[in-house]
């Protein structure tokens, strides 16, 4: 293909990521490093201070004012601070506080723990925390049900494979915000899930009222609507495996599992990267279900902290710092996995 023909096929798509990809992260970047203050100025005030017998005594305050421009509006000053919002955001001098408070009158699995729960305590590092858990917590099952789901309806009969796809496919369909709402509503005190638990026996049961199970409803959510897309990928993957190989395994004795570990399983192995690299990056963004659970005591993110701070703290810049923060956890976390993945493809080359 000629250079030409090959950039005009890939201009477009380079310009959509710089529009979209490339000018909001330099936003990003470019506003975490920088910190923005109304211009004020003292101003003589005099007033009038009533004394007795009717009589007034004038007084002089200097007091703070905005600065206003030509049009009438407060003068606004960026000043450069550098990787000060960072700094700030992760809350980095008082995670030193704590790492290097004394504890010597406790034992040491009493002071890591000790440390831990201080750490969790920090706005900054407890959005990290049960981020790093939803990520790492969903991943596997994400994995695991999609190839599980995929295998079912790759031997289903072929009438019931175009309704099981379309059932299969319905948590994904349905937008995340939605999604997220209608497990909260399954889960709420007088909703379905609790009031046929109490009818079974089981007693009341308030979901949204400990971590540990707003926590676990988040993680299920999570799994619940990601797995239909490594379902997909991974059905359209056994598609394209060898019928020979497979029979040919069979032939020497293999049984069904040895035969999907041996012969599937490997010819999958490069759409698992895929689904991993994506899934890594969208659940590391958890948003919508720390949002509709209102669950910010007991669960909060990286993404929801930064909308905290954004909507209700008015800070830009701050807000910046958080998904900088974001940007590179994201870019850290995928890492190893790019490494592995570019590893195995040059082994196989």
């Amino acid at each position: 293909m000629k250079t030409r023909t090959f950039m005009g096929f890939v201009a477009p798509s380079v310009l959509a990521m710089a529009i979209l990809i490339a000018l909001p992260l330099a936003g990003v970047v470019y506003l975490s490093l920088f910190q923005s203050h109304v211009q004020t100025k003292l101003v003589e005030i005099k007033t009038s201070v009533p004394v007795f017998g009717g009589l007034t005594q004038e007084r002089v305050d200097m007091v703070s004012r905005p600065v206003l421009d030509s049009q009438g509006r407060p003068t606004t000053v960026n000043e450069f601070v550098g990787g000060r919002n960072l700094y700030q955001a992760a809350e980095i001098q008082r995670l030193g506080e704590i790492i290097t408070k004394p504890r010597e009158s406790v034992s040491l699995p009493a002071a890591v723990a000790s440390m831990y729960d201080e750490i969790t305590n920090l706005d900054f590092w407890s959005a990290l925390e049960f981020t790093l858990i939803y990520t790492f917590g969903t991943t596997p099952f994400v994995l695991a049900f999609g190839f599980l789901l995929a295998l079912g309806v790759n031997r289903a009969a072929e009438s019931l494979k175009g309704s099981l796809i379309f059932v299969t496919l319905l948590p994904m369909i349905v937008t995340p915000v939605v999604s997220s709402l209608s497990i909260y509503w399954l889960f709420i005190d007088n909703a379905v899930v609790a009031t046929l638990l109490q009818e079974l026996g089981l007693g009341r049961i308030y979901f949204l009222k400990d971590a540990w199970t707003i926590r676990t409803l988040i993680l299920l959510y999570g799994i619940w609507y990601a797995t239909p897309f490594a379902f997909i990928i991974l059905y359209a993957g056994l598609q394209s495996v060898s019928k020979e190989s497979l029979e040919a395994a069979r032939v020497d004795g293999a049984t069904r599992w040895q035969a999907i570990r041996l012969v599937t399983l490997p010819h999958l192995a490069p759409l698992f990267a895929v689904i991993t690299l994506i899934h890594l990056m969208d659940a590391y963004r958890v948003f919508e279900p720390i949002l509709v659970f209102g669950s910010k005591v007991f669960a909060s993110s990286l993404q929801y902290l930064t909308f905290v701070v954004l909507s209700y703290e008015d800070n830009v810049h701050k807000a910046a710092a958080y998904a900088l923060l974001t940007v590179i956890g994201v870019v850290l976390l995928l890492t190893p996995v790019l490494i592995r993945t570019w590893k195995e493809q040059r082994a196989q080359s």
